[in-house]
């Protein structure tokens, strides 16, 4: 039957992951059925990052939606500008990027909604790849039988949950990125692929998350290039394993300590 196309989720229209893995999709000749772009400025989705992340959050939400980069340091590479140059992706909106490439773009106040669940159905993509946007439950799961796509920024099933570049330094894990199906649980889903990466002297937290953003791009063209899983080594996932929740400033300044630490003993931590 062929490649049916994605659709791309994103959290808001300067995603930088979600531009280019619209843009390396087309490159790849993987149409791009559709993107769903979560609304920033929904009242739950608002209470949501005031509970969680305290009103800091608010501030480096909205450099986030103006395409502020977070990875100001003086001596440390943008790896995400570099992959960009490297790659051509000069667009930087998914609004600007759907309107160019005549892609069907939509806003949502969540991506369960009842509009969610009717774009996926009338765009029927191979995979909804999933770029952001809060946790997906059953019947948008179920609208597309499973079939979603997901990089996790650190080892599964050992480091589950948010921040896991950064837990997977403080707990002494081993530095990947985890390609995985999104099931109801949290990072739960079978495992696709795993792409380790490395950490040198030049890089800080932001930096590393980069790089993290990068080899999960990289592995959601990859596996969401293929029409089925059949070449890969799928494995079974679980939640036995710790959660992890966003860092506190405690935890960042110890992972930083920890950075130094490391960077100080070796040429790659």
């Amino acid at each position: 039957m062929g490649h049916r196309g994605v659709v791309i989720t994103a959290g808001f229209d300067k995603s930088e992951a979600a531009t280019c893995l619209a843009e390396l999709f087309k490159q790849n000749g993987i149409p791009v059925n559709g993107i769903m772009v979560v609304s920033p400025y929904s009242v739950l989705r608002i209470k949501y990052y005031l509970k969680k992340k305290g009103l800091s959050s608010i501030t480096q939400s909205i450099r986030r939606l103006k395409g502020f980069q977070k990875n100001d340091s003086g001596n440390t590479p943008n790896h995400i500008n570099q992959f960009r140059i490297e790659h051509q992706i000069s667009i930087d909106s998914l609004k600007k990027w759907a309107n160019i490439n005549h892609c069907k773009i939509i806003t949502v106040a969540s991506l369960n909604s009842d509009q969610s669940i009717h774009f996926l159905e009338s765009t029927d993509p191979q995979w909804l790849v999933y770029s952001g946007g809060g946790i997906l439950k059953q019947p948008i799961i179920d609208q597309v039988d499973g079939q979603i796509l997901n990089a996790h920024q650190g080892p599964l099933p050992e480091i589950r949950g948010m921040n896991a570049a950064e837990w997977s330094i403080l707990l002494d894990k081993k530095q990947e990125v985890t390609i995985h199906l999104i099931d109801r649980g949290i990072d739960t889903g079978k495992i696709i692929k795993r792409l380790p990466y490395t950490i040198d002297k030049k890089d800080n937290i932001e930096s590393i998350r980069e790089k993290a953003i990068i080899k999960g791009v990289e592995g959601l063209i990859e596996v969401g290039s293929q029409d089925s899983l059949v070449r890969y080594d799928i494995q079974e996932n679980h939640s036995q394993y710790r959660q992890c929740y966003t860092l506190s400033n405690a935890m960042r300044e110890l992972l930083n300590a920890k950075l130094e630490y490391l960077k100080s003993r070796s040429a790659d931590v």
